[in-house]
């Protein structure tokens, strides 16, 4: 569901933009697990793009949207059933499939990407993220393409040691291979390595977007803290924290996160990973449920540490280096404050629209 913060977001990004966007009019973007959180807000940002070139002689840019559940009413792209330039397809990405339409850009954004799923179902998230790329590299290795976006993940770097932190894209991880989240991260690691074989060996324009911790409006009930937060205070709960909160993070806003990705699509160089995030400062997981409890009216915080809490993987201090990104004239513009108070108001107003619809 689509809410007017939303839209806010997706007017700022456009604008945010420019021409830039001018570049996919006539083309035909495949793009995986649009129903996301992130990709969705690629696919509204294109088709509020398609809908302001009504009154221009330039073509609309066609959109193959593939998720393994077909979308409904209640899905986040709902209000795209109808768009005459909008083709969903119910498939499962990690098989082979066939497109008659010639594609010229893909995104492959479609995994397990939060923690609760791929802890619980770490088989299957290894075979998507593995088959699934695979499928695609193949398809685009046959089907010659323009572009290709991999979502990685900022996960493939593990705990860094201080020296590393901010992490730049030449830092070669330190994951534990044992750990229960090691799922995730190792198969998005051999998924890189997959896009640079089929790069160097057979030409497939593949662009690597390692994305660090990304929140908005739209944002799943994960297992990560941000949700959990909200969802304790929206039940007047108090907010709880597993441990003692000190783990360090630097949270990016979707919006950026968002103009980060096209800013890769149009001048990213190919065969190449780019960190996508925020460097401007980390706050502890403490100071985000306090800030959090602020925001929706001062809910108490409670630390419930016993010091099992996620002790083989807990992240200790994360944030990127992006200047390679910035190179491509990409800057973070939305404050933690401003993020967490959209994020908040757009969670109210899909309650409300969600009751009148009752």
């Amino acid at each position: 569901m689509k809410t007017n913060i939303i839209q806010k977001d997706i007017d700022s990004i456009i604008q945010e933009l420019g021409e830039l966007l001018n570049n996919l009019s006539g083309k035909t973007i495949l793009i995986t697990g649009g129903n996301g959180f992130i990709a969705s807000y690629i696919v509204d940002v294109i088709t509020t793009f398609n809908n302001q070139l009504n009154n221009q002689s330039k073509l609309p840019c066609k959109l193959i949207i593939i998720n393994k559940n077909p979308i409904n009413q209640n899905s986040r792209l709902s209000h795209l059933i109808t768009d005459p330039n909008v083709e969903f397809l119910s498939k499962d990405i990690s098989k082979p499939f066939e497109i008659s339409q010639k594609i010229n850009i893909i995104i492959h954004a479609a995994s397990r990407a939060n923690p609760t799923s791929f802890l619980e179902n770490p088989l299957d998230t290894i075979d998507t993220n593995i088959n699934g790329i695979r499928t695609l590299l193949d398809f685009a290795k046959n089907n010659p393409i323009e572009n290709f976006l991999f979502f990685s993940s900022g996960e493939v770097y593990g705990n860094p040691p201080e020296e590393f932190i901010p992490i730049p894209e030449t830092f070669n991880g330190n994951v534990d291979t044992l750990s229960a989240r090691a799922c995730y991260a190792e198969s998005k690691r051999f998924g890189e390595t997959l896009c640079s074989v089929f790069f160097r060996k057979y030409n497939v324009p593949v662009k690597i977007l390692r994305v660090f911790h990304t929140y908005g409006p739209g944002l799943r009930d994960d297992g990560k803290a941000i949700t959990d937060f909200f969802n304790d205070a929206k039940n007047n709960k108090k907010i709880t924290l597993k441990d003692k909160g000190d783990s360090k993070i630097a949270f990016c806003y979707i919006s950026d996160t968002i103009t980060g990705i096209f800013k890769i699509l149009f001048h990213g160089e190919k065969g190449e990973a780019y960190n996508i995030g925020n460097d401007d400062k980390v706050i502890s997981i403490k100071e985000l449920a306090e800030n959090i409890a602020t925001l929706c009216g001062n809910i108490p915080v409670l630390i419930t540490d016993n010091g099992s809490f996620r002790d083989n993987y807990k992240i200790v201090r994360r944030m990127p280096e992006i200047s390679k990104l910035k190179s491509l004239g990409f800057e973070p513009k939305i404050s933690m404050k401003e993020g967490l108070e959209r994020m908040y108001l757009s969670d109210k107003e899909q309650i409300t629209q969600t009751t009148q619809s009752l």
